[in-house]
């Protein structure tokens, strides 16, 4: 599991008016792309600053979506991504304790990407259909939503984690 800066709470990188590019590295580089479109103020909660700066601040770069939620509503929030996050790390800590584990790619449906690591499978349906998984994955420890797994039906966009039967 890898978290870029705003992955935990859903940030998605933000459209920077050329005006506005901070990126300096880039233009010495030449390079078309700026890294400053995911490099946006992170909302900490829902003042009009996002609790990033003092609301009369002007940010170095423009905010994100505010729509998408801050750090304090997404901590009350038992579903959210941030909290998701915080799972699958307790359930790393906890499975492997710091340790690596072996990966191996189990057979699966178009649009399912299903491997083994370590005494765990992990299925993840990346598609708009729901995907009939070949057994029972064991006993669940994790899922990213509320019915993501109905029997061996996984739905769309969702992944479970469990113990490899």
């Amino acid at each position: 599991l890898v978290l870029y800066y705003g992955d935990e709470l859903g940030m998605t990188d933000v459209n920077i008016p050329p005006d506005l590019l901070r990126d300096k590295m880039r233009a010495e580089a030449g390079a078309k792309e700026s890294r400053d479109r995911a490099r946006t103020p992170m909302r900490w909660d829902s003042s009009p600053s996002g609790g990033f700066s003092g609301d009369e601040v002007q940010p170095w770069l423009p905010y994100g979506d505010h729509a998408r939620g801050s750090v304090a509503e997404m901590q009350a929030e038992p579903s959210s991504i941030l909290n998701l996050c915080r799972d699958l790390l307790a359930l790393r800590r906890r499975e492997f304790a710091g340790q690596l584990a072996s990966y191996e790619q189990r057979p699966a449906p178009p649009g399912v990407w299903v491997y083994r690591t370590g005494g765990l499978t992990v299925a993840a349906n990346l598609s708009d259909e729901p995907a009939t998984l070949d057994g029972p994955p064991g006993a669940v420890l994790l899922t990213t939503c509320e019915g993501a797994l109905g029997g061996l039906v996984l739905q769309p966009w969702a992944g479970v984690i469990a113990r490899s039967a």
